[in-house]
């Protein structure tokens, strides 16, 4: 019996796994640039952690989330009571939409896809918010395009900084459109699942304000930062009340033994987190430099750990180029599926080691040397 995929409406990088089965093909001799996490892998304590708590699976897992809220308490310095841990942020996200006065949500794009997904599902009016590629896909609140929007809406998503475009906006930004969203009675979400990888994240998050607004929700993801995306950990930190509705929502166990044991510990890894922000530095620079040296692409700038590119070859789309790196076991994110970007003109790539980028740049100039 042929092998089909459950997730025929939902795109999420390149899924090494369908790779694997079509090709016969190991994950470990597959470059996954659709994956954006850290590029120097998770901290030996993962694997540690995991090991010495087998034996707690016999139990069920803590439906409190108690240590692990502690911990993250513990890391921002906020109370307890404002943290609302989930099974990745992507679960954060489908309960926010479920909430009743959420009946029109503006998404600005192009962005996270997930958060239109999760809107539509409960019925809820999706109006999306369009940055022009022109003035850098950055967000202007001063037009009345916008000051409408808001006007109009329960809920909006920002995702800072963005993905796919790597765009962040600053801490007083982020205020500004909380302080508009307030004066009209509406919820801003802020996903900050990248914002770890900025150079300077304190003047990016609007985390330690979440609790002061009522109407800030900050989403956090452990997956991105600490590249475990495997574990599914994330949460949210928001005024107390609204944390207490949509923790009534979730699941009775929403995070399972290992996940929450490994979230503890990776939030004592400070000095991991500054050498990986010091490292992707460095490789971002180099990156972004090779990117601009490859005839046919142009890159945006970006403050994380990837980068949006249009293909400027018009004898060959994204998804051509998708598939033609595929066949060498190297995967990239095609972004047809996101609203706001041209369709067939743009990829997102993650970044890697230095190894693995040249690898990719030599496939990318060969990719499109035959596409001309």
């Amino acid at each position: 019996m042929a092998l089909t995929s459950l997730a025929t409406t939902r795109t999420h990088g390149g899924n090494p796994w369908k790779l694997t089965r079509e090709q016969n093909v190991s994950t470990d001799r597959i470059l996954d640039f659709s994956l954006d996490i850290n590029p120097l892998g998770f901290p030996e304590i993962v694997r540690s952690t995991i090991l010495s708590h087998v034996d707690a699976l016999r139990c069920y897992p803590d439906p409190d989330a108690l240590a692990l809220r502690e911990a993250i308490a513990r890391y921002h310095q906020i109370p307890l009571e404002t943290i609302l841990p989930a099974n990745g942020s992507a679960e954060l996200i489908t309960l926010i939409t479920r909430l009743p006065q959420a009946r029109t949500i503006v998404v600005i794009v192009p962005t996270f896809t997930e958060y239109a997904w999760a809107a539509k599902q409960t019925g809820a009016a999706v109006v999306s918010h369009a940055l022009e590629e022109v003035q850098g896909f950055q967000l202007d609140v001063s037009t009345q395009d916008w000051t409408e929007r808001v006007r109009d809406a329960d809920l909006v998503f920002l995702c800072n900084p963005n993905n796919p475009t790597g765009v962040a906006l600053s801490k007083e930004q982020v205020l500004g459109i909380a302080g508009q969203c307030r004066e009209h009675g509406c919820l801003l979400i802020v996903d900050e699942a990248y914002v770890e990888f900025t150079d300077r994240p304190q003047d990016v998050t609007v985390l330690p304000e979440a609790r002061d607004y009522d109407n800030l929700v900050v989403l956090r993801s452990l997956t991105k930062c600490f590249a475990v995306p495997g574990l599914r950990l994330g949460y949210l930190v928001a005024a107390p009340s609204l944390v207490e509705t949509l923790r009534a929502m979730q699941q009775p166990w929403p995070l399972n033994t290992l996940s929450m044991a490994v979230g503890v510990e990776l939030l004592t890894q400070v000095e991991y987190i500054a050498r990986s922000r010091q490292r992707l530095r460095e490789l971002r620079d180099d990156f972004q430099r090779a990117i601009t040296e490859i005839p046919g692409l142009q890159s945006f700038p970006s403050a994380v750990n990837f980068t949006l590119c249009r293909i400027q070859m018009p004898t060959i789309t994204a998804s051509e180029l998708t598939q033609r790196l595929m066949s060498q076991g190297i995967l990239i994110r095609n972004c047809d599926d996101f609203t706001g970007l041209e369709c067939g003109r743009f990829m997102r790539l993650a970044i890697r080691s230095p190894e693995d980028n040249k690898q990719l740049f030599l496939a990318l100039h060969e990719a499109l040397r035959h596409g001309r």
